[in-house]
């Protein structure tokens, strides 16, 4: 997939979700985590994704306070 097309499927998917009423939270994360987020959600018939990205925001948010920044190459 070029550069173009992944930078447009992302703004397609984001403007979804945003059509959705989906919270900021989701609209931050990588498109990629929501996916497989939704894909986990479908596999388990039942909304599990408010807890697993709690899990994730807490994780991220608790590596950033101990000096492990996850975003830095």
């Amino acid at each position: 997939m070029t550069d173009a097309a992944q930078i447009e499927r992302v703004r397609r998917y984001r403007q979804r979700l945003r059509e959705n009423g989906k919270t900021q939270v989701l609209l931050n994360l990588p498109v990629e985590i929501v996916e497989a987020l939704d894909r986990l959600r479908d596999s388990r018939g039942a909304s599990c994704r408010g807890d697993v990205v709690a899990s994730l925001v807490a994780a991220v948010e608790w590596n950033k306070e101990n000096g492990n920044d996850l975003a830095k190459p």
